[in-house]
């Protein structure tokens, strides 16, 4: 048991919290992993479409003379 500002609390309630926590963290550590390697998706396709983007701008910007044989 654990005596606190509230009250006693039963041992086995405690332990009951503390799985949960532990339960809940792993499903939180999950989930950060999971938005961590979206992120990381997301950067990559941003630079492929900024590469796309700078390659397209200087295609229209350079002069376009007519070819001559």
């Amino acid at each position: 048991m654990l005596l606190t500002s509230t009250g006693v609390i039963p041992k086995s309630q405690l332990e009951e919290e503390s799985a949960l926590l532990r339960c809940k963290i792993e499903e939180l550590n999950r989930n950060t992993v999971r938005l961590i390697a979206e992120a990381e998706k997301l950067v990559q396709e941003s630079k492929q479409l900024t590469t796309q983007m700078k390659s397209l701008e200087n295609a229209s910007t350079k002069p376009r003379w007519p070819l001559t044989h």
